[in-house]
C-alpha cells in the first residue's frame, strides 16, 4: 500500500497509514476506525483495552488507538454537525462510550475503500457515505441548523486570520453570549471555541494536502505557529503531524 491516503475537506476526514498506537487523545469529531485486515485494540479513558474491527467513537471521547496485528487502519473522522453523524445517531448511542459494531458494511463497499488505499482515484467521499448507509437503520434524516449557527459557521471560516471571540460572533447574531453558546452546542454539539480549533485544524491539513509547507499551511488556518498546531494535532490525534502528514 501507499505510505500514507489522507482526505480532509467539507466535515469529513479520511486517514490510512502505517500507525501503530497513538497517545491518549481527544478531537471533535465522531470517529469511524475499520481494521481492513482483521482486528485492532482501543484503550478508553480508563485505559481498558477492547477489541474491534469497527468501532464508533462519539466526540470528546478520550482514546488511545492499538494496532495489535499490524492491520492497515481506516481512520474516518465527521462534524459533530455533520448529516452523516446524524444518521449515525440515530442507530447508535453516541455519547459516552465507544461502540462496537458487528454487522460490517457490504463486501462491495470494503472492496472500494480497499482500492482507495492502494491508490485508485475512487469517489471515497461516495463511498464513505454508502458506508454510513449500511451501518445505519435508519434512512439519512437531516437535523436543519439554526440560521444564526449557519451564519456563524461562514463567518468563523472565513474569519480565521483574524480573532474569532465568542462576544463577537454573539454581537452579531443579536445574541446574549450566554444564549449564543448554548445554542452553539446545542446545534453544533461542541462548544464554540473548540469548534473554532477544530476548524483551524481541518483548514490547515486541508492546505498542507493542497500543497503547502507546514508553516504556511499554519497560517492559512489561523495558527499562531507551527509548535501551536503540532500540539493541537497531538492533543487531537495521539500522533503528530510530521509523522502522518509525509509520503
Amino acid at each position: 500500500m501507499n505510505t500514507f491516503r489522507i482526505y480532509f475537506q467539507n466535515g469529513i476526514g479520511i486517514y490510512t497509514g502505517k500507525v501503530l498506537e497513538t497517545k491518549p487523545h481527544t478531537h471533535h469529531a465522531t470517529e469511524i476506525i475499520y481494521g481492513l485486515e482483521g482486528n485492532f485494540k482501543v484503550a478508553d479513558a480508563l485505559n481498558i483495552e477492547r477489541e474491534y474491527q469497527l468501532s464508533l467513537i462519539p466526540h470528546d471521547i478520550k482514546h488511545r488507538f492499538i494496532n495489535t496485528s499490524n492491520i492497515t487502519p481506516i481512520f474516518i473522522y465527521l462534524d459533530p454537525f455533520h448529516y452523516l453523524t446524524q444518521q449515525l445517531a440515530q442507530s447508535y448511542s453516541l455519547d459516552k462510550e465507544i461502540v462496537s459494531v458487528d454487522n460490517l458494511p457490504r463486501s462491495s463497499i470494503m472492496k472500494d475503500i480497499r482500492s482507495w488505499v492502494d491508490g485508485s482515484d475512487i469517489d471515497i467521499i461516495l463511498t464513505i457515505t454508502q458506508l454510513i448507509h449500511d451501518l445505519a437503520s435508519h434512512e439519512p434524516h437531516t437535523i436543519s441548523l439554526d440560521d444564526r449557527i449557519v451564519e456563524s459557521i461562514k463567518h468563523i471560516k472565513a474569519s480565521l486570520h483574524s480573532g474569532i471571540s465568542l462576544a463577537n460572533m454573539a454581537e452579531k447574531v443579536h445574541l446574549s453570549e450566554s444564549r449564543y453558546a448554548h445554542l452553539f452546542k446545542e446545534q453544533v454539539g461542541i462548544p464554540f471555541r473548540r469548534f473554532v480549533l477544530w476548524t483551524r485544524l481541518q483548514t490547515t491539513v486541508e492546505a498542507i494536502m493542497n500543497g503547502k509547507s507546514l508553516t504556511s499551511a499554519c497560517y492559512v488556518g489561523g495558527f499562531a505557529d507551527l509548535p501551536h498546531f503540532s500540539k493541537t494535532f497531538m492533543d487531537m490525534f495521539g500522533v503528530s503531524p510530521s509523522s502522518v502528514l509525509k509520503a
